[in-house]
């Protein structure tokens, strides 16, 4: 059975329907930061959701660094949301689980806050004359690496405050999906050439994707202990650079490792199978799989080439998005995306999935407000109730 949100006295799942629809629909706040807060719930209240999903970076997660401030705020935002007619789903935490994740860079660095000490201290060093060596343009030194590390698990650990104190006033499981980044740089080592050698004349090489693994739990342990003592989850993003990238092989790998290091029903995963299609994995068996580790879910479409292109399905070093691209973010739900909604949300009912499904609104190519209207009408006319009962059961003379 799957993973419910919202449970009664005895732990029984119970369901909360949208107001348009099976499951609860919401809208992830993330891709809309240039929109002022007000004029955005605004809209996703009018447009009929049924709440959202917050994005971490933009919230003042100081107000959290205590047990009694994370309360406060989340009784402010909850009373935010009241006023609306919505309820906040999720708190994600993308930027700040790939900055611990990865190896310190000028790539993650750019996640950090412009008033963080990390910013401040490589910005120091550039004024200084430092530059970074030509063949690592992404260079940062080691002390300003080990600033972002602390800044980005003391946010962590903020949001994570925040969301359990989220869950107890509305009554219902509130996930922090994220990244978790690709430690010991596993990311640049799959599918590679030259292959990693075990050993180099008679000396021992560790295993970089078990030592990623390891890396892993030294640096979110104190973020999951503190998920247990909040009775919340820590949901991966299966995603490209992180160290499940979207398949069924690395997340199994990567959810065996962290049950047995102890964070079994606190780490799972944010399902969305918009990273796993172009990789020619199936979000269904990822879902039949998986299923008790599900505890949140995006919903967002992706267009995959399926005759030849320019940039191939590895994108050419071309941006993500660009038109050359064997694949792109779509509108979830249109004839480009090639996942099926309802299809995902028929096993998502099968293995008992009760949560809400947030649309990532994610497409260069439509408006922002007209894509994110039209992906929950998609979802709407996709999201059937499950059925009752066997239809030839009820072939009796």
């Amino acid at each position: 059975m799957g993973f419910a949100q919202t449970v009664d006295e005895s732990g029984k799942p119970v369901h909360r329907p949208g107001k348009g629809s099976y499951h609860q629909i919401g809208l992830v706040r993330g891709q809309f930061g240039g929109v002022p807060e007000s004029e955005w719930l605004t809209f996703i209240a009018g447009a009929g959701f049924d709440g959202w999903e917050e994005a971490s970076w933009e919230l003042d997660l100081r107000r959290c660094d205590t047990d009694a401030g994370a309360a406060e705020y989340a009784k402010e935002r909850v009373a935010l949301a009241k006023a609306h007619g919505l309820e906040i789903f999720t708190v994600a935490t993308h930027l700040q689980g790939q900055v611990l994740g990865d190896e310190p860079s000028a790539k993650t660095l750019n996640f950090c806050s412009g008033k963080g000490e990390a910013r401040g201290a490589y910005k120091a060093w550039r004024a200084a004359g430092n530059n970074p060596p030509r063949t690592n343009p992404m260079y940062v030194p080691d002390e300003v690496g080990a600033l972002m590390h602390k800044e980005a698990q003391r946010d962590l650990l903020a949001a994570v405050r925040y969301a359990g104190h989220l869950s107890k006033l509305q009554n219902r499981r509130v996930a922090v999906p994220g990244f978790v980044g690709s430690p010991a740089h596993c990311w640049s080592h799959w599918f590679l050439f030259p292959w990693l050698p075990g050993e180099i004349d008679g000396h021992a090489l560790p295993d970089v994707y078990q030592v990623s693994l390891e890396l892993l739990v030294e640096r979110f342990g104190p973020v999951w202990d503190e998920c247990k003592k909040q009775g919340v989850t820590y949901d991966l993003e299966c995603h490209p650079s992180e160290r499940a990238m979207g398949d069924l092989e690395s997340a199994a790998d990567y959810i065996n490792h962290m049950n047995k290091a102890g964070y079994e029903g606190v780490v799972g995963f944010n399902l969305d199978g918009s990273h796993m299609e172009w990789q020619n994995v199936s979000v269904i068996q990822f879902i039949r799989e998986f299923q008790k580790y599900v505890h949140c879910a995006h919903v967002k479409g992706v267009q995959v080439e399926r005759e030849h292109c320019r940039g191939g399905l590895l994108g050419g070093h071309r941006s993500m998005g660009h038109w050359t691209n064997g694949w792109k973010f779509v509108t979830a739900g249109t004839q480009r995306d090639a996942n099926s909604l309802e299809e995902i949300f028929i096993e998502l009912n099968r293995v008992g999935y009760e949560g809400a499904v947030s649309i990532e609104w994610e497409d260069n190519d439509a408006d922002k407000f007209a894509g994110a209207k039209t992906a929950l009408a998609n979802c709407r006319k996709a999201d059937l109730p499950p059925s009752w009962g066997r239809h030839d059961d009820a072939l009796k003379a």
